[in-house]
């Protein structure tokens, strides 16, 4: 039970925080993490909002997609969350947001370039997952294949949003904001070398000194 209730806060807490950072608004997106004590996931229903999560609105899923009673209809992105525990066991946590400039640049189907140091020493490479087949929003179908790679743990989706994975919720949330926060970077970067003329600029190759230092060894 402390394990439940402990998880649900560290939910609540970190869908505020998206909230209050305009990573998502109304009752789009989605946050999920892993309970340790039983093969369950909480995750925020579909319908509520980040602003609006408390201990009883939020939903309690078996890995195998068995929901808990519950008032509330499940979260429309819930089997691609159950598909990434499943075949991820370091994946803990999921925070799914709609946010506006990643979801900018997804939509004009450019992957988010790392160009920051950050990026680089967290990230790696953001992924940009096209639409379903159908023309739908991603699936497990399109969204596991990317993330079966360990090394990816984050993505974009087109005409969707952003998705961070981590070992706690707050990790996952990090990756959120480095993804706005590169997209919206890049949105000024690449607006002042058109404005100046400029058709190339310089990325980092390495996210650390540390990382440097060693690969000129």
């Amino acid at each position: 039970m402390d394990d439940l209730i402990q998880k649900k806060d560290a939910l609540i807490a970190t869908a505020k925080r998206c909230f209050d950072l305009r990573l998502q608004t109304n009752a789009g997106g989605n946050l999920s993490v892993r309970l340790d004590s039983v093969d369950a996931i909480v995750i925020k229903p579909s319908g509520v909002g980040f602003n609006e999560c408390t201990r009883e609105n939020l939903q309690v899923v078996h890995l195998d997609g068995t929901l808990e009673p519950s008032d509330h209809k499940p979260s429309k992105d819930l089997d691609f969350h159950l598909d990434l525990y499943r075949i991820r066991d370091d994946i803990k946590a999921v925070v799914h947001c709609h946010s506006p400039w990643a979801t900018g640049y997804a939509s004009a189907g450019i992957e988010i370039p790392c160009l920051t140091v950050q990026t680089i020493e967290k990230i790696g490479r953001m992924p940009l997952i096209p639409l379903s087949p159908q023309g739908g929003p991603q699936t497990d179908k399109e969204i596991s294949p990317v993330f079966q790679d360990r090394h990816v743990v984050a993505a974009v989706l087109a005409n969707h949003g952003t998705i961070g994975v981590g070992t706690t919720l707050l990790k996952a949330q990090y990756l959120a904001e480095i993804i706005e926060e590169t997209a919206h970077i890049a949105f000024v970067r690449d607006t002042l070398m058109a404005a100046h003329g400029k058709t190339a600029a310089d990325l980092p190759q390495y996210g650390t000194a540390a990382d440097a230092r060693a690969a000129a060894v």
